[in-house]
């Protein structure tokens, strides 16, 4: 007994000593402009945090701010976090910075730093930052004070605080006590923000100054707990550019798809399509939106379309089930996640996704039918025909309208057709023949063969 309780007193001591040695706590550095790449650096950080069952994620900040779309998106990274979170003003959390202060657990400042004064600002091309129209800035100004009133509300900071960061019409007095006056806006110094008003007395923003982190560690009792910090690599800068892009890639895969459909046997469309799509996956997976599952599902969706498209008659089940499984891949992998927020996406969440993807796909559809229409009878098709047609050893030259054979492949519209001893590559008028089925050749232009079904 006399053992165990020396024991239980040894624990004790040890966890009121802030000594805690088994924790994992990971420090995600902002040192820029808010920015995609500050988004998907949180993002990383919090996943990477949930999944390791991490005791807390500290917020080490030093940023005069940046975009409010993005901001937004850190936010509701943020407050869904099932991991405490805490922000350290290393030096500066200007703007955006603050806004994502107040949407963490906890808020601690160094020696020195200071925190506020959010005004919106446009950012001309050519011309830098530009002050807002009046009518617009109102506007602004209205939307973003409910967003952070409502972040700080859930975190139990005072919003009040942080909405005289954003509007400088508001002014900001507690017990009597003008704390900024009208007409300007809120900026706080480190012992400024740490000071206590009302009743019961309460910090304004900052629990306290703490000088490093090693020292914020030990006033939340994680002084023995081990550090992963998080810094922006080429990854995120690589992923910002993708996923910019990514409803261009997704044209080209689409475009490339049916260009190796329309003249099965060139290649370089395949080839095209794959880049297009693994560029596409690969800079959502970067961002922490596309994982495997979204990877499987699409190479799922891969292989129905080719089963329908070479093994099975017809267009079908295969084929509708398989154009489905690339479409919610697609949109799955540019869908938010959110750590600790369930697996199965919102409708909110899907809105945006679904859209890009149905407008890439209209697009694409466009392009298609210019390709359609126009392709065939350029130059560079023709010659791509005969060097597939030269390549696969199907040749067209002692082939003449009239000629009869059979299907050697199901013809979708293009395919192979048996005449004689010649294997050759036609094409129909956009009849589906299945394989074996005779054909008669009604025109010869050129390397392109077309036919149609013996009646």
């Amino acid at each position: 007994m006399r053992w165990l309780g020396i024991t239980f007193l040894s624990v004790l001591l040890q966890y009121r000593a802030g000594a805690v040695t088994n924790a994992l706590v990971y420090v995600i550095e902002v040192r820029e402009d808010i920015t995609h790449n500050t988004l998907y650096l949180i993002r990383r950080g919090l996943s990477e945090a949930v999944n390791r069952d991490a005791a807390a994620v500290v917020l080490d900040m030093d940023t005069n701010g940046g975009l409010v779309n993005q901001t937004e998106k850190i936010i509701r990274a943020l407050e869904k976090s099932p991991i405490p979170t805490i922000t350290f003003v290393n030096a500066k959390a200007y703007s955006a910075g603050s806004f994502i202060a107040a949407a963490t657990d906890k808020i601690y400042m160094a020696p020195g730093s200071v925190i506020g004064a959010a005004t919106p600002i446009m950012l001309v091309p050519g011309s830098g930052p530009t002050e807002l129209p009046k009518s617009v800035e109102e506007k602004f100004n209205s939307a973003t004070r409910a967003l952070v009133r409502s972040t700080a509300q859930l975190k139990g900071h005072n919003p009040d605080v942080f909405e005289a960061m954003v509007d400088k019409d508001l002014g900001l007095t507690i017990d009597d006590k003008v704390i900024c006056e009208k007409g300007k806006l809120l900026t706080l110094t480190n012992e400024e923000a740490s000071k206590r008003y009302g009743k019961p007395p309460r910090p304004l923003v900052s629990l306290g100054t703490v000088a490093d982190l090693p020292a914020l560690l030990a006033t939340n009792g994680l002084a023995g707990a081990t550090v992963v910090t998080i810094r922006p690599s080429g990854f995120e800068m690589l992923g910002r550019w993708l996923t910019a892009i990514g409803p261009l890639l997704m044209l080209i895969g689409f475009v490339a798809i049916y260009l190796e459909l329309k003249a099965p046997g060139l290649g370089v469309p395949t080839i095209v399509a794959v880049a297009a799509f693994g560029l596409y996956f690969l800079g959502n997976f970067i961002a922490g939106l596309a994982g495997m599952e979204e990877i499987v599902i699409f190479g799922i969706g891969v292989l129905l379309l080719l089963l329908e498209i070479f093994v099975i008659p017809g267009f079908g089940v295969t084929g509708i089930l398989g154009i489905a499984a690339i479409l919610i891949a697609l949109v799955l992998g540019m869908t938010e996640r959110f750590p600790g927020a369930p697996a199965l996406p919102t409708i909110a969440q899907l809105q945006g996704p679904i859209l890009t993807v149905t407008w890439s796909f209209i697009g694409s559809v466009v392009v298609m039918a210019l390709l359609g229409r126009y392709l065939p009878k350029s130059f560079l098709f023709r010659k791509m025909e005969l060097a597939a047609t030269t390549t696969g050893g199907a040749g067209t030259s002692t082939v003449v309208p009239g000629d009869v054979g059979v299907a050697n492949t199901m013809l979708r519209p293009s395919g192979k057709g048996q005449f004689s001893d010649k294997l050759v590559d036609v094409v129909t008028a956009g009849d589906l023949i299945e394989k074996g089925a005779a054909i008669r050749i009604v025109a010869v232009r050129g390397s392109r063969v077309e036919v149609e079904r013996m009646k």
